[in-house]
């Protein structure tokens, strides 16, 4: 709901650094918050640490929505930023809730449910903003909090506490949390202060040396905060190079198809429609997903994740190969918009489904939390890769207005980046190991794989 009101905000606070961080602040948190809290979860009991996190979610609402000012705005996101964990936990109470044979199902049904919100929040908070004020954005935001723990606290059986009697890794999490944090202001910060700026520089360069400081770390230890041996296992790996081929580029749908779809005609690239019908346009797939996340849990109940994961890349190259080859077509672009979008859709289902099916029942959150981290810092990643790339080469016309727009050769060169990103992904997914009966599973203990 946030970034339907980030117009509101450059209008009401006026500096455009200090609203960027109303989006920076919550990821941030969130990205620290899957990692640790994640693992936490494993440890202490995850429904216990989800009740915690939703209460902090209510907070973080509530501080923003009293607030007048933008700091207190970005204090309370950045309280907010706490939900991170959400999904990795929510992932892990699945997994010990269910059957085995349920459990790609409830990880469709959950991903489902996060594809879609996501999309319906940018609707439901341009409304919010349009007929009442931005303070609401953040009471709903609240109420949503409040109404998802009243959820948990009577429809979730308490949790396992896999190992509470053993130490927390308070080091672990203190050498990673500055390093992701460090990292993603970097990247979040590069567009406005420049990729050689000296801040730039020694945000990157301090933030990758203490992640390598905190791997050395977590290899030595014997009960570390992060199992970074799991992340060497070959699906566990894989899958998460297809995360981050999907941040590079895919993920990035939203920003990419909105301005194809908005941009005026006498630019040479662009559709020249009105920000509500090219919102209308990228609402089917969102619409659609509600059945995609369950369905790509039964396909990886019974065939294993590989294959809804290898449907999914697919379907990604077909829609995003087409628009490269073909955006100046309405039906045509719409058709592929509602392709890739399904696509998308799946992958965002099955990537967490190949994690848990190998994943040991003790550290799930975790690694799903590992898996959304890297996603946050590679979606930033992404973004200013895809910004350059639309600023590469510009065109502008007096008779219409200040505005400059990216050229056709450089909207050119980005869905073809884009498409072929989709290429290397499905490569990676046709790396996976098949899976031919539901009832084996790998799993991954020490580094090794034991089958069950």
């Amino acid at each position: 709901m946030v970034f339907a009101a980030m117009r509101v905000f450059y209008r009401e606070f006026g500096d455009p650094v200090l609203v960027g961080w109303v989006v920076t602040a919550f990821l941030l948190v969130a990205a620290a918050s899957a990692s640790v809290c994640s693992r936490l979860g494993d440890m202490f009991g995850r429904r216990r640490l989800l009740l915690i996190v939703l209460v902090l979610a209510c907070v973080g609402s509530l501080i923003s929505a009293w607030a007048t000012t933008a700091p207190v705005v970005i204090l309370g996101r950045a309280v907010q930023g706490m939900s991170g964990a959400v999904m990795p936990l929510c992932f892990g109470l699945v997994r010990e809730s269910l059957p085995e044979r349920r459990v790609p199902f409830g990880i469709g049904v959950v991903s489902a449910a996060a594809f879609v919100s996501g999309g319906a929040a940018i609707f439901i908070g341009g409304v919010l903003v349009d007929r009442f004020d931005w303070h609401w954005i953040f009471y709903v935001g609240a109420a949503t909090a409040v109404l998802a723990f009243a959820a948990v606290w009577f429809g979730v059986p308490r949790s396992i506490e896999a190992k509470a009697n053993e130490p927390v890794d308070w080091l672990g999490a203190l050498l990673l949390v500055p390093s992701i944090a460090a990292i993603l202001v970097a990247l979040s910060q590069a567009k406005a202060w420049g990729w050689g700026d000296m801040r730039t520089l020694v945000l990157l360069i301090c933030g990758v040396s203490a992640l390598g400081i905190w791997v050395w770390h977590e290899l030595r230890i014997r009960n570390p905060l992060i199992d970074v041996r799991l992340l060497g296992h070959r699906q566990l790996a894989l899958a998460n190079i297809g995360v981050v081929l999907l941040a590079l580029g895919p993920l990035q749908s939203g920003l990419l198809l909105s301005l194809l779809l908005q941009q005026p005609e006498w630019t040479g690239v662009g559709l020249g429609l009105s920000a509500t019908t090219a919102g209308l346009i990228l609402a089917p797939p969102m619409a659609l997903a509600m059945f995609v996340g369950p369905g790509c849990g039964a396909l990886a109940a019974r065939f294993g994740a590989r294959v809804p994961a290898l449907l999914a890349g697919g379907l990604q190259l077909l829609g995003w190969g087409g628009i490269a080859v073909q955006h100046d077509s309405l039906p045509f672009v719409a058709a592929m918009v509602v392709v890739q979008g399904i696509g998308m859709a799946m992958a965002y289902a099955a990537a967490p489904m190949l994690i848990v099916e190998v994943a040991p029942p003790d550290r799930t959150s975790e690694v799903t939390g590992v898996s959304s981290v890297i996603r946050y810092v590679f979606n930033a990643v992404g973004s200013q890769v895809i910004a350059l790339m639309l600023a590469s080469v510009v065109v502008s016309d007096p008779a219409h207005g200040p505005g400059r727009y990216p050229a056709p050769s450089a909207f050119a060169l980005t869905l073809a980046v884009v498409a072929g990103l989709c290429v290397l992904s499905l490569i990676v997914t046709a790396c996976l190991p098949v899976r031919v009966r539901s009832s084996v599973r790998e799993v991954a203990v020490g580094g090794k794989v034991s089958v069950t």
